[in-house]
Parts: structure tokens; C-alpha cells; sequence
């Protein structure tokens, strides 16, 4: 059967015969059956009745020239059964749409000059072929989409998932979210790697799939500083090897728990595009819920830049859209201006660009008032969806963990 004939087939099987296809215009090649699924589409959406006088009057209701050809398109089912008919009509859209690609991919490759990040991108693309994504939904659809998301919110058990363990912070931001960027600054020796390596073994614990990309530390230490914080060891001795019997049991009874960890540790991604290219590929194997990188002012940018400000502000950019493409939570650690040990800091005090801040949903400090007290001040000075406040912690540097205060 050729297009036309599908398309008018799937139409009937829609109008009369109650099939729930999930069909878009984007299915359908001839102008009049795109008119006609774009009707039916929106009438599902209100919760309406479909038949050949809603259809018609949704499109044209002095139209009778619809109303005909509506009734003719019981002619093209003879030759085939609804799962058929469907089957080879999203067959045909997918041809189409790989088509396309191929003829971007002809006209864009010349001018590409991160091949990796491309070849990444192409695979998310055939991908999305491939599953049959929908096209995007006009504006009522959305609307309609948000009060399902809601309903189903108010409905469900909720979902703990992506709780950093900070009860406190948890309380303020409810936990990490899908398409986010989440600055955590603070001035060197506060412990911004520890508090962001524990919330990376907290997610992982919940058989998330965590990335961590250190551009400061070797796998080997920051393995370490997991190893102290749940064996409860003195990190010093780890590293030194100086440990009591009891101790290596410990040890290797934590090595076995954390081996089992979704978590991977990458210390050799350092520009930009390396991170990108290293997140679309876990991502398109399915290995990533969440990505930390540690830390922002190291990241390099391969590209001429007038200023490492916009350099920082390129990459800053970039991670948050690629937030929002893969949708999974960012975050990125940051160093703080020098003044800022002085101070309880602000948002000025973000190192080398102003845009980091603009870019980041959250934004949060640790510091410490009295640099004698194991005391952290936890300050979420930004959320774009929600609250700010300041919470504090208690850090145990000599076995790397951060604790919460009992109430």
C-alpha cells in the first residue's frame, strides 16, 4: 500500500473504530490527513467526542467537502488489519525523518570541528528516530501534559531518588531535579569535593548512575575519601597505610559495598568538550542520571576567546543546556574569590564570571564564620524554583563526612 493509502486507513481506524494510535501531523505526508490528525489530536486533548462532525467543524464547519472525504476512507482498509497499517505508517515516518538527518549531516559536516561531540549528538538523534518520539506539543497539549504531572504528583508515593542526605537542604530544595544546574562554591580547604563526593555516593546508594569528573584529585584519592567516610576512618591513615587490623577489615568489607556502586570516576575529561562528548555517550548507553564536575575554573574551552570570563561563561552555558537536553541534574563545583574568606559570601564572589550565576537553577556556599569550629554554613543564596535559607552541617575532615545536626 502506498502513503496515501496508510494514512487514510489509519484515519479510519482512529474515527471509527476507536483505536488510540499515537499518531502527530508529522506521520502523515498528505496536506488534508495532517489537517484531519491535527483535529483529532486537539480533541483528545479537551476530552471530546471524535467523529466526522467534530472533526469537520474543528477544521471548516461550512466545509462539506470534508465530511466526503471522511466518509470515503473506509475504502483503504481492505488490504490491511489496524497493527499492520500502524506499523508500516511509522515505518514510512522514519525513513523520512533519517532521510532528513542524512541530508543535514551532508550539509553541516564540513563545518564541524568537535567530530565526537557531533557523532554523539547524531546517535541521540537516530535514537529519537528510532523510538518515535512526538513532535512538540502545541501549547494546549502542554498545558494538559503539566495537570496530568501534577495530578500524578499529588497521587504518588514520593520519590526520595535524588535527596543529596542533607536533610536541611533537602527540606529547602526537595533534592536535586531533571534539567538543573547546581553551583556549589566555596573557598579551597571548606570541603566542597567531600560534600559533593557524598552526595554522589548518597544518589549512587539509590541505584542512580552518577558521573564524577575530577580535574583535581586521581580516582585513587577520591575512592579514598568514600572509603574513609563510610569505614569511618581517619583519611589520613588510609593514605598512609597505617591502619589496625579491625580497621582493614573494615576496609574491605566498604571496597565490596562500593564496588557495586553505579559510580563512575573520570579524571581525564579536561575541556569542555570532552565533558559534553563523555556525557552524551553515557548517556546514550544509559549510564547517567547525574553529573558532577569538580571543578569549574579548571575545565578548559577549546575555541578563541577574547577573555577566560567569556571562556567560563561558554562553559557555564553549555553545561546548563546539556542539562536540559539529557535531562538528568548538573553539578558544578566553583571556587570563590578571595574576599570571600573574609565575608559570608555573595554571589559576586563566583570566580571569573558573572554568568555562572546567571546559568545555574541553584546556586549554594559553604563557609565557615568561625575557621576554628567543624561548623559548615550551608547557604543556598539561589533557586530558581523555590526558597533560599542557610542550613549548617557539621564536617568531620579527619574521615571526610559531612553530618547533619540533630535537631
Amino acid at each position: 500500500m502506498v502513503d496515501e493509502e496508510i494514512e487514510k486507513a489509519i484515519l479510519h481506524y482512529i474515527i471509527f473504530d476507536d483505536e488510540d494510535f499515537e499518531v502527530t501531523e508529522k506521520d502523515f505526508v498528505k496536506k488534508e490527513n495532517q489537517k484531519i490528525i491535527k483535529a483529532i489530536n486537539e480533541l483528545k486533548t479537551k476530552k471530546q467526542e471524535i467523529s466526522m462532525l467534530t472533526i469537520n467543524n474543528k477544521i471548516d464547519s461550512d466545509n462539506k467537502n470534508i465530511l466526503v472525504y471522511l466518509s470515503e476512507l473506509g475504502e483503504y482498509i481492505r488490504r490491511t488489519n489496524p497493527d499492520t497499517a500502524y506499523k508500516i505508517l511509522k515505518n514510512n515516518t522514519k525513513k523520512r525523518e533519517t532521510y532528513q538527518l542524512a541530508r543535514e549531516i551532508q550539509t553541516e559536516i564540513k563545518e564541524i570541528e568537535n567530530i565526537d561531540i557531533y557523532i554523539e549528538k547524531i546517535i541521540s538523534r537516530l535514537e529519537k528516530i528510532q523510538a518515535q518520539m512526538q513532535e512538540k506539543e502545541t501549547f494546549v497539549e502542554l498545558v494538559s501534559k503539566t495537570a496530568e504531572l501534577i495530578e500524578r504528583n499529588i497521587n504518588r508515593k514520593k520519590n526520595y531518588d535524588f535527596y543529596t542526605g542533607f536533610f536541611d537542604l533537602d527540606g529547602l530544595t526537595d533534592g536535586l531535579h531533571d534539567g538543573e544546574l547546581t553551583i556549589i562554591g566555596a573557598r579551597p580547604g571548606v570541603g566542597k569535593t567531600t560534600f559533593s563526593l557524598q552526595i554522589a555516593d548518597k544518589i549512587a546508594s539509590k541505584n542512580k548512575k552518577v558521573v564524577y569528573i575530577s580535574l583535581e584529585m586521581s580516582e585513587e584519592q577520591m575512592i579514598q575519601k568514600i572509603l574513609a567516610k563510610r569505614a569511618r576512618i581517619n583519611s589520613r591513615k588510609i593514605r598512609n597505610g597505617d591502619l589496625k587490623e579491625e580497621e582493614i577489615e573494615k576496609i574491605g568489607i566498604v571496597c565490596g559495598e562500593i564496588s557495586e556502586l553505579p559510580l563512575s570516576i573520570l579524571t581525564k575529561a579536561n575541556t569542555i568538550q570532552q565533558i559534553e562528548m563523555e556525557a552524551r555517550k553515557m548517556k546514550n548507553k544509559n549510564k547517567l542520571d547525574l553529573l558532577i564536575i569538580d571543578y569549574l575554573q579548571l575545565v578548559r574551552n577549546i575555541g578563541n576567546f577574547k577573555s577566560r570570563e567569556q571562556e567560563v561563561a561558554d562553559i557555564s552555558r553549555t553545561l546548563k543546556l546539556l542539562s536540559l537536553e539529557l535531562e538528568i541534574p548538573i553539578i558544578a563545583l566553583c571556587q570563590l574569590n578571595r574576599n570571600a574568606s573574609r565575608n559570608e559570601p555573595t554571589l559576586a564572589d563566583i570566580r571569573e564570571s558573572g554568568s555562572i550565576e546567571q546559568d545555574a537553577d541553584n546556586v549554594i556556599f559553604l563557609y565557615q564564620v568561625d575557621p576554628e569550629s567543624n561548623m559548615v554554613i550551608v547557604d543556598l543564596q539561589k533557586q530558581r524554583a523555590g526558597n533560599t535559607g542557610k542550613t549548617m552541617l557539621k564536617f568531620n575532615k579527619i574521615n571526610s563526612e559531612f553530618v547533619n545536626i540533630e535537631r
